[in-house]
């Protein structure tokens, strides 16, 4: 067996669980814990608004991955941010019971988050330094395992916290059994990965003082601003997820609020087997053909396609909403079908911006680049709550379809280029 077969056997064994551990704390973050703080009874307005302030940290992704590079080695870094969230899971369910809950709560998730950033700053990093050069056996690991952690992460807390409700009867207790299952998880993994992970020569040789950071953001701006129509591109980072932005922290509360507030009235188990399971598998799909399809065709062929795609499916809600929906096979459908679309539709942003981080520092433009992506979110979610309780479900998501014109307009300021065209991986 020579060396560079030997390299793909051993990857196996940490990088599809590496990656899976950077996925799950995003969903913990984005997804469990807009139904946690639905289920605990805060409204709307305070979801949205309180869960904004979890981007904060992916704003701030180029400062927080500059630890990684300024002290200790990457593996040291990828080890104590899965404990760091082992430590916040297990803070979330100690909470609950107490008269602090909520901004205990709030602390914790904001932890979680910065512990995100951080490991996956560390596992691209590390993944750098442990694999000589890039094996085609393992290029569709990485998002393969980043939407299984949907399934996992979303599907079965919720339907273990739905079903303990029903058990016990009481809300509080119910989340505390789920986020204790949650914590005994990253710390399964974190003891998997402490047995399994390589050691490669590493050292943190770039200290945080330095001014390599200056060094590193000056020339990623001027590199930037050669690209052609650099504006257009800014603009489509910026822009083309405000609609997505604005819709995936509703749908889940649509789906789980009570008939009374408007929405579907599913259980936590059901909403867990809808956007956890069914929703999870089509996001999958729908990603894989996207990249299939850039791979075969290009970019250009595809754009348009990718961008109905991404919005038009959104539609089906306005369906839902004024048809006050209550069969769960056609509220699956319309998930699936809805979810399916974004994995197909958002290849064309993630191309984009793996194209603005291309040469030399890599790692840090890409960290400016999600950064850009993360700021859209964040603005776009601020006050969508407080929107969707002043209109109501159904207008606020005939408000997202007019709103879908966004992603279209970037797109069409988009200049074709060689680079951003080819069929890529």
């Amino acid at each position: 067996m020579n060396t560079n077969e030997h390299t793909n056997t051993k990857a196996w064994l940490w990088l599809p669980s590496v990656y899976f551990t950077r996925g799950l704390p995003y969903v913990i973050v984005f997804l469990v814990s807009l139904v946690f703080f639905n289920r605990m009874g805060q409204s709307n307005s305070t979801i949205t608004l309180n869960t904004s302030w979890a981007f904060v940290p992916f704003i701030m992704r180029p400062l927080l991955g500059r630890f990684v590079t300024g002290y200790a080695t990457k593996r040291f870094w990828v080890l104590a941010m899965e404990l760091l969230m082992t430590v916040s899971m297990f803070g979330i369910s100690q909470s609950i019971t107490t008269p602090y809950w909520e901004i205990a709560s709030m602390l914790f998730i904001f932890t979680t988050a910065c512990a995100a950033v951080i490991h996956d700053v560390a596992v691209a990093r590390y993944y750098k330094l442990s694999m000589s050069r890039k094996l085609p056996s393992l290029s569709s690991v990485h998002s393969v395992f980043l939407l299984m952690a949907v399934v996992v992460g979303m599907g079965i807390p919720l339907m273990l916290a739905g079903n303990l409700e029903v058990l016990n009867r009481v809300v509080e207790k119910s989340w505390v059994t789920t986020f204790y299952f949650l914590a005994i998880t990253f710390l399964l993994l974190f003891i998997y990965h402490t047995i399994v992970l390589p050691r490669p020569q590493d050292k943190p040789s770039i200290p945080i003082r330095s001014g390599l950071t200056r060094r590193w953001w000056l020339e990623t701006k001027t590199t930037f601003m050669q690209l052609p129509n650099y504006v257009a591109l800014l603009s489509f980072l910026l822009l083309f997820l405000i609609p997505e932005g604005m819709f995936f922290r509703i749908a889940p509360l649509f789906l789980i609020d009570p008939g009374s507030n408007g929405g579907l009235s599913l259980s936590p188990q059901e909403l867990g087997l809808v956007q956890g399971s069914v929703g999870a598998f089509a996001a999958i799909g729908g990603s894989l053909l996207g990249r299939y399809a850039i791979q075969k065709r290009g970019l250009w062929s595809n754009l348009w396609l990718m961008v109905c795609a991404i919005t038009l499916p959104k539609m089906l809600y306005i369906y839902l909403s004024y048809n006050f929906v209550s069969t769960l096979s056609i509220i699956n459908i319309c998930v699936a079908i809805e979810q399916f679309g974004f994995g197909f539709g958002i290849t064309p942003y993630i191309l984009v911006l793996l194209y603005c981080s291309k040469g030399r520092y890599s790692i840090f433009r890409y960290s400016l680049a999600s950064a850009a992506a993360a700021f859209s979110l964040m603005a776009s979610g601020w006050f969508t709550g407080i929107l969707q309780e002043y209109l109501g479900y159904q207008r606020f998501f005939v408000i997202v379809a007019v709103v879908n014109v966004l992603p279209f307009i970037v797109a069409g300021f988009l200049k074709r280029t060689t680079d951003l065209d080819k069929k890529t991986e």
